[in-house]
């Protein structure tokens, strides 16, 4: 039982969600099917009604949620659109065959999510099973378990056999208490989405684990651009449930079209909303770059998506003598909508699209938020477009300061919340603007040099009423969301 009476600022430790990744035929699908029918809570693997893409285990009296749609593309899409889906990956590597190309792309894909990794060595019952050759090989991929010398936990197990599961389940449990996965139960609701479909009986069906917060029936949230009430929500066994708390895998009804996979659950009208995109959440083609392009792509068709996408980010790995990165902010497919064009102004990028219409709404919007938009018939139009704009001669930035503010002193409340005094130097701050911190005036600030930190105003305060716009020579308190431990004096804000 959960206790829902904690304070709102405090983080409790909750249960890891993990995913497993690697070859074809490497036996993926039979551990989670060996685990589910001998550990699923309350043994009621037999009387699973419905398959929502995530189960939760009890081991040793822990919990442990896994995501069994186990896949590259999966992962990567999640990983591209919603952040980081499982908090630890296991990586199965067959013993008798050792690592195979999907092998390598599943580590490439673990390596670029930043997410903690447990070895599993699975079909040890097999003939020709050698352990130490897939270390081997692991190593030569930059993957060095423990016995090596290395970091990375390893099990040796067998599907079949069942050998070697329980100490895998003991990993999983171990690892999470050391990377310590915690989550608000009453703070700002993140549910990430790993199913969606439209179901002719019961109309959109949406799956989702828990990642911070607590999720109920008759909650209004968003997800994708679309708003939803929750009607009505089950667990993975199919029992009907009222309330979802964090690392919780439930079935929700109430969407009114498909959001997509990867993509954030989040209360309606949340500060989150207007955060979801951030630094975690993009693709970066290119790195060590001096110059960062930020773009949002559309396309007609997934087909084309992909491949307008590899034509650009071909532009940025052929060369070695590259000066620029591509930052990928969103992409997708349908006509450029208003909130891509917002999207971009707050990433300082552009919208780039291919064989789609763009709306007079969309193009008042993009010339009055200096966000350069533009629409392609020919892949070869947009492909020498890219290029111009990716070495400096389609756009300049925009001069105009819309915001700047130096920080005078930090006060430190007893509700936890830290509010910073400042000094307007330049244009406004507003309520709900998006920010940058950085320790130097941004005056000064190279295109290279990366903020601190990105967050909104949350609150604006003069003395102790609230305000919503503070001008030029003014001073004021602000209340950041997300808040910034780090923030002290004689750091800077910059309005996005």
């Amino acid at each position: 039982m959960v206790d829902t009476t904690k304070n709102k600022t405090e983080e409790i430790t909750r249960a890891p969600i993990v995913t497993f990744m690697g070859h074809v035929d490497h036996g993926k699908t039979s551990i989670l099917d060996n685990i589910r029918k001998t550990n699923v809570q309350e043994n009621e693997y037999g009387g699973i009604t419905q398959h929502i893409g995530a189960y939760q285990i009890s081991h040793n009296e822990k919990k442990i949620t896994f995501i069994d749609t186990p896949g590259h593309a999966a992962f990567t899409q999640m990983r591209a659109r919603g952040g980081r889906a499982a908090d630890i990956v296991v990586l199965v590597v067959a013993a008798e065959e050792g690592v195979k190309p999907q092998t390598k792309e599943a580590i490439s894909h673990i390596k670029a999510a930043k997410v903690p990794l447990i070895v599993a060595i699975n079909k040890m019952d097999k003939p020709g099973a050698d352990a130490r050759k897939v270390k081997q090989e692991l190593a030569q991929e930059n993957i060095l378990v423990e016995d090596w010398g290395g970091e990375e936990i390893c099990v040796e197990i067998s599907a079949k056999t069942g050998e070697g599961l329980d100490k895998l389940l003991d990993a999983i449990i171990l690892l999470s208490e050391i990377i310590d996965i915690k989550a608000n139960f009453e703070g700002d609701l993140e549910a990430i989405i790993i199913e969606s479909r439209l179901d002719r009986k019961k109309g959109v069906v949406v799956s989702c684990i828990v990642r911070n917060g607590t999720l109920e029936v008759g909650d209004s949230v968003t997800a994708s651009g679309v708003e939803a009430k929750i009607k009505r929500m089950s667990d993975y066994n199919g029992n009907i449930v009222t309330t979802a708390f964090p690392s919780d895998p439930v079935e929700i009804l109430g969407f009114s079209s498909v959001p997509h996979v990867g993509d954030l659950i989040l209360t309606k009208g949340s500060d989150l909303a207007e955060l979801s995109i951030d630094e975690n959440k993009v693709q970066i083609v290119g790195q060590d770059a001096k110059r960062m392009i930020s773009i949002v792509l559309k396309a007609d068709t997934e087909g084309t998506l992909e491949a307008v996408k590899s034509s650009l980010s071909d532009l940025v790995t052929s060369s070695a003598e590259t000066t620029y990165a591509l930052k990928f902010l969103h992409t997708g497919t349908g006509d450029i909508t208003e909130s891509d064009v917002m999207l971009a102004q707050s990433g300082r990028g552009v919208v780039i699209g291919f064989d789609i219409k763009i709306s007079p709404a969309v193009e008042d919007l993009a010339e009055s938020s200096d966000v350069l938009v533009k629409s392609y018939k020919t892949i070869y139009d947009l492909i020498d477009d890219a290029s111009k704009l990716l070495e400096g001669t389609a756009v300049t930035e925009m001069a105009k300061v819309k915001g700047r503010a130096k920080v005078l002193k930090i006060f430190k409340l007893e509700s936890g919340d830290i509010i910073a005094g400042c000094k307007v130097l330049a244009g406004a701050l507003k309520v709900k603007s998006r920010i940058a911190i950085y320790d130097k005036n941004p005056a000064d600030v190279n295109k290279s040099d990366e903020p601190l930190f990105y967050a909104s105003v949350k609150k604006l305060k003069k003395g102790k009423d609230d305000i919503d716009i503070a001008g030029k020579d003014n001073e004021c308190g602000v209340l950041l969301k997300p808040q910034y431990e780090e923030i002290s004096e004689d750091m800077y804000m910059e309005v996005l």
